[in-house]
Formats: structure tokens, C-alpha cells, sequence
């Protein structure tokens, strides 16, 4: 049993909600343990704006009450649930918050985009492999956001929250991840990638690689380890822009049905992978970039991080 100088995080997003248990020790935020749930919060529109059903809403308690049980044999000193880009930007988010503390007991904190940067550059200064814990510039790819986080000698130089989640752009331009993707509706999601990295004029990083946060990165390592003959530990945290291209190609052209066959592709993500991996494609291009380097250091751990005393309590 664990106790001490450790911390809950529950991270609700737009496709999943995810629980990190870490301990802080060594100067740096481990992690005890770490579970997810599909709930695929996000992407529904009512009268234009973006809205929390009742059936997801229920859902997503339900999950969150299973991840606060899975993290209660670790004892931790301090537990926190917050909310990202599905519930910061519903018009209904308040009658969420509050069935989440009626069924928990525990509020929820919605992070706003600033705050959510922050945290997630903090969790990836964490990152013992990287090369540079003071300046990177990355990206965190979720369900209804992209973030853009420019560090500098370890402070934050720009942050910029993008519409362009993978479950969001599914919803928006295609027959929602069910078939093949056409060329228009690639032209189309082309067009607006382009015009929203454009229009943000986010600050280009001397590197020819950005760090890279999220389920697409972390999948596609998977399916393409498996094809290799490894394990995912043993995949390698860097991933070739020609790699992506190629396994985007592949699956673009398969409907959703024959997507779910592809080994160690998760079903729940077999919808969206195509968009999210074509996001990934235009921002290395936008970004000239070669390769992105994967870590797993997030937005859960930048909380911890701050819930355990590692940085200062203000974002």
C-alpha cells in the first residue's frame, strides 16, 4: 500500500477518460499505475453548439466512479478529476459537474486552454528521454483539441488550442469514421487544418521534430510493433512522417469494418485513426518536420507534478 507523497489524476476527454496513480520520488513523477475508459464524451451538436448527451453524460460518471475505485488501493494523498476540450466547450457543461460530485463527491475542475498547455508542458519536462526538458515545442492530439506548447528555457512562449481533435473532425468531414475517406472529404479536412495552423502563426521551433501526446501516437506505435515482431516496450519513441504516410494510406482506404480486423488497432479508435493520423501528417508538413518524438508525459502527469509539489501551484 502506497500512501505517501502520491496522486490520483482523472483526465476526462473527449474520446477517453484516464486515470494516472504517481508517486512523486527521485525528484520526478513516477507512475504506480494507470487505467482508461471509452467514453467518447465529445463530438455531439445541438442547435449548432456543442452539447453533453444525457446518455454519454451518465456514461462518463459511471467511468470516472470505476477509475476512482482502480486508483483507492494505492492510497493517495490527493485525487483530482478535471475536464479538457468535450466539456470546456458544451453549453450544458454545469449540469455535468454536477452529477460528477453528486456520484463522486469530488468536483470536477475544466481546465481552460491556457491551463491545459501548461500542464501538458510540464508533464512532458518530465520525460526522462527526452533530449531537451527545458525547450520543445509538441503537440497533444486528443478528441476535440490539438494543443501547441512552445517551451523556452523552461518556461512557456506560446500556447495555442486548435479545433482540430481527432473525434471532432471525424464528426465534422466524414460519414463519422465508418468509410473509406474520399478525396474530397480529405481536400476538405486539408483545408481547414491548413487554415487554422495558418491563422494561429504558431512559433516554429529550431528542431526537425516536435514532441508528440496522445492515443494516435501511441496506437499507431502498437500496430506497427506488432507488424515488426515487438512488444510495445520494446518500440522505439520515434516516429518517421514516411510512416505515417504509409499506414494513413492503408487505412484511409478500408471501411471501418475492415479496420477493426487490423491487429492491435483498438476498436474504439479504428473510427478516428484515419483523421487523427492525417492531422499529424499536415502539422509535420506545416512544421517541416522529419520525425515525432512520442512521450507518454502528459496532461496527467503535469498535474501530478503540481499536486505533488514538483512545480509551483499556478497556471
Amino acid at each position: 500500500m502506497r500512501g505517501k507523497n502520491t496522486a490520483t489524476v482523472i483526465d476526462v476527454g473527449s474520446n477517453t477518460i484516464k486515470v494516472l496513480c504517481a508517486q512523486y520520488c527521485d525528484k520526478n513523477v513516477k507512475q504506480i499505475a494507470a487505467n482508461s475508459i471509452e467514453a467518447r464524451l465529445g463530438g455531439e451538436i445541438r442547435e449548432g453548439q456543442p452539447w453533453l448527451t444525457k446518455e454519454k453524460r451518465k456514461g462518463a460518471v459511471e467511468a470516472i466512479k470505476d477509475l476512482l475505485s482502480f486508483s483507492k488501493k494505492y492510497n493517495p494523498e490527493k485525487v483530482l478529476v478535471v475536464a479538457t476540450s468535450a466539456v470546456r466547450d458544451a453549453v450544458n457543461k454545469n449540469a455535468f459537474q454536477q452529477e460528477v460530485e453528486t456520484s463522486t463527491g469530488q468536483k470536477i475542475r475544466i481546465l481552460s486552454e491556457k491551463e491545459e498547455a501548461v500542464l501538458i508542458g510540464r508533464g512532458i519536462s518530465c520525460d526522462p528521454d527526452l533530449p531537451n526538458h527545458k525547450s520543445f515545442c509538441a503537440i497533444d492530439l486528443g478528441g476535440g483539441s490539438m494543443e501547441y506548447i512552445n517551451y523556452s528555457k523552461g518556461c512557456l512562449e506560446q500556447n495555442v488550442s486548435l479545433p482540430l481533435g481527432a473525434v471532432r473532425l471525424t464528426r465534422s468531414f466524414t460519414a463519422d469514421g465508418c468509410d473509406p475517406i474520399t478525396d474530397q472529404e480529405e481536400q476538405s479536412i486539408d483545408k481547414h487544418v491548413q487554415e487554422n495552423l495558418e491563422t494561429a502563426s504558431l512559433i516554429k521551433g529550431k528542431n526537425l521534430f516536435l514532441i508528440g501526446c496522445g492515443g494516435a501516437f501511441s496506437v499507431t506505435r502498437s500496430v506497427l510493433g506488432n507488424r515488426n515482431g515487438l512488444r510495445y516496450n520494446q518500440t522505439t519513441p520515434i516516429l518517421e512522417i514516411s510512416q505515417l504516410k504509409q499506414f494513413y494510406e492503408e487505412i484511409r482506404q478500408l471501411p471501418l469494418v475492415e479496420r477493426c480486423l487490423i491487429s492491435h488497432l483498438p476498436n474504439e479508435r479504428a473510427d478516428i485513426l484515419p483523421v487523427a493520423l492525417f492531422v499529424l501528417m499536415k502539422v509535420a508538413e506545416y512544421f517541416n518536420c522529419r520525425h515525432f518524438h512520442h512521450s507518454h508525459y502528459n496532461l496527467r502527469f503535469g498535474l501530478a507534478a503540481t499536486l505533488l509539489g514538483q512545480f509551483p501551484d499556478k497556471t
